[in-house]
């Protein structure tokens, strides 16, 4: 497992690298761009839907990372498990939106998108629910941080992926946070988010999502927050791996969705 200040809105101007080192020093890579990408984003979770499927274009690292949609595809999600099929709307430029499908543990989904007249296609199984405890809070008083910690029991009878969504006072801090149990199945989990020194304080209201991945979501998105954390070792710029056929960056997920708050009180 990699930790890293690498939002997920940074994923896909994937022709060049933007980091962080510690908190202060800001690094830029004197790459060239490249040309751009078709970005597919989609999820179907155990919560309510409708479930979204966003698609837009790539741009240089050097723009003002404001990436064009895409709009006229043509895209369905459909529960290979029960059969049903669902034909998504454009509800606004470049998300597309779900009607009748219903995320269900244990079915799987196949994403199409029909773009320009290329085809796209993804499959993801979803997980079964693990609940999140709570959320708590340790303060490393020598690095003067304040981080919150995950609390959940791993269940013994699956092999578990996660991602983590961590927001302070309704802000989402765009990190990516990626947790396998191959070393812990079966046990209670206390895992510490990462997030800059100044980022949390005393009094903020914290909320944490758990969300449960398969398999290839989880290669994506832990390549991703390998990229970011070791980026200033890279020879050339990477991309991580989608789980998407057809070309194009991004991932289809179907994931489940637990989350807590807390209150910082030290």
């Amino acid at each position: 497992m990699r930790k890293s200040f690498f939002g997920l809105s940074a994923l896909f101007p994937l022709s060049a690298l933007f980091f962080l080192v510690g908190c202060t020093k800001t690094v830029q890579l004197n790459l060239n761009t490249t040309a751009s990408q078709l970005v597919i984003q989609g999820t179907v979770s155990d919560t309510t839907g409708p479930y979204q499927v966003l698609i837009s274009q790539s741009v240089g690292f050097y723009s003002n990372s404001i990436y064009p949609s895409v709009s006229g595809a043509s895209v369905t999600i459909a529960d290979s498990t029960t059969g049903m099929t669902d034909q998504l709307t454009e509800t606004s430029p470049g998300v597309y939106s779900t009607h009748t499908i219903v995320g269900r543990p244990g079915d799987t989904y196949l994403l199409t998108a029909q773009v320009n007249g290329k085809r796209y296609t993804a499959s993801s199984t979803m997980p079964q629910p693990v609940p999140l405890d709570s959320v708590t809070f340790d303060n490393q008083s020598i690095k003067n941080t304040i981080r919150a910690e995950s609390n959940f029991q791993d269940p013994v009878q699956y092999t578990n992926y996660y991602s983590f969504t961590q927001y302070v006072n309704g802000k989402d801090l765009q990190e990516i946070h990626t947790f396998e149990d191959r070393l812990s199945n079966g046990r209670y989990i206390r895992e510490k988010m990462d997030n800059d020194t100044s980022d949390i304080r005393n009094g903020d209201t914290v909320q944490l999502f758990l969300i449960g991945i398969d398999k290839n979501v989880y290669n994506f998105l832990s390549e991703a927050e390998n990229i970011a954390y070791n980026n200033d070792n890279l020879v050339a710029p990477a991309t991580p791996t989608s789980n998407i056929t057809g070309g194009c960056l991004g991932y289809f997920s179907a994931q489940t969705v637990s989350s807590k708050k807390g209150i910082v009180k030290f």
